[in-house]
């Protein structure tokens, strides 16, 4: 006998010519799984939906996983009528979903430990069509086995057994993907990313540790600034104020502002911040705004918050690498966690720094 594909349709009714209540029944508990996304989205729901929101699925906020899945979930159930085989996609799709909303379920009960409204309601309404696929489903296999037709016995049982395999691979996607998201956090992430010089995704990255009052830091300036363009083509570069001297925490501020806002101009605004720490170990905010006009510039003040994570970060990596002077320049390779130090003026040069980076790149 030959294979047949059978439709949506075909696996919800003993004659699905004659009824489409169920049909139209998914369709409709698809849509109102969508009102209901966008119901969390907005976020008019209640107050006990609220530690829900700060999870997030491979970075993806529920809500934006479900306003792509759930359109695409419903226009293959629509067009099942015509092509069959998105009638079979449409059911394993709403399997792997059900699989998700059981870690979703498992989420608010043990972890957050108390439930969401709307996110139970998007979950029955995804069971309910799930139950009557499956139903359709049931009553297929149970004709075709009474009438005895083996050849489409094994593809009903392939399809079953993918769609468990999909209901499993959505519970463990939500697994390993859900996380707790900080906004604290990412804010921090956002500085990290914006102070960063050349190739974001690459995996090595050089530090450059140097404090404002440090006379060999500035005696490095220029080969610093020298070797940028060659380190930039090839890794992630980043400047970082390690104040062994209290007063240069008072540059700082003016520092992360000009590598956020004004990289074009960085070097030319960072040698003459470093020539006004000859002159001044406190500057004032007119100082620092009157070299960034003689820059072509204009200086922008940071907010707190983000001057307080950005010598946060910049903590961290000293105690990270263990910077004990300054300067201070560390190769990393953020892939292998293999590093590289160069301390002082006879170890920092251009050559002795692209050096390293040739080694951490080729290394494993």
């Amino acid at each position: 006998m030959r294979a047949q594909t059978f439709s949506t349709l075909q696996y919800l009714t003993h004659n699905w010519r004659q009824s489409k209540r169920a049909y139209y029944t998914i369709a409709a508990l698809l849509v109102a799984a969508m009102a209901l996304t966008i119901v969390s989205w907005l976020r008019i729901c209640s107050e006990a939906c609220a530690d829900s929101h700060s999870y997030r699925l491979f970075g993806l906020t529920f809500e934006d996983v479900g306003m792509v899945f759930f359109p695409i979930m419903l226009l293959m159930h629509l067009l099942s009528r015509r092509l069959p085989l998105l009638g079979t996609l449409a059911a394993w799709a709403l399997a792997a979903t059900l699989g998700a909303e059981a870690m979703f379920i498992y989420l608010q009960k043990y972890i957050i430990g108390h439930w969401c409204p709307v996110c139970l309601l998007i979950a029955t309404t995804l069971l309910l069509g799930a139950a009557i696929y499956f139903y359709g489903y049931y009553v297929n296999f149970k004709n075709i086995l009474i009438r005895r037709e083996k050849e489409l016995v094994m593809i009903n049982v392939t399809k079953g057994c993918v769609g468990m395999i999909a209901m499993a691979v959505g519970f463990v996607l939500a697994f390993t993907g859900i996380a707790k998201h900080s906004e604290l956090q990412a804010e921090e992430n956002s500085v990290v990313a914006q102070i960063a010089f050349g190739k974001a995704n690459s995996q090595i990255e050089v530090y450059v540790f140097t404090d404002w009052e440090c006379p060999a830091c500035r005696s490095l300036e220029g080969v610093f600034e020298a070797m940028a363009p060659a380190i930039m083509q090839r890794a992630r570069l980043t400047f970082v104020d390690d104040p062994v001297h209290a007063a240069s925490l008072n540059f700082t501020p003016y520092n992360l502002s000009f590598m956020i806002y004004n990289k074009a101009n960085y070097f030319a605004l960072r040698n003459a911040l470093s020539n006004l720490s000859e002159t001044t170990k406190a500057p004032t905010q007119e100082q620092v705004a009157a070299l960034a006009a003689k820059q072509g510039v204009k200086f922008t003040q940071l907010s707190y918050a983000d001057v307080a994570m950005g010598t946060k970060y910049y903590d961290q990596l000293v105690d990270q690498y263990k910077v004990e002077g300054t300067p201070t320049v560390v190769v990393v390779n953020s892939a292998t966690k293999k590093s590289q130090k160069l301390e002082g003026t006879s170890e920092i040069s251009q050559a002795n720094v692209l050096k390293a980076i040739d080694t951490l790149s080729t290394s494993r």
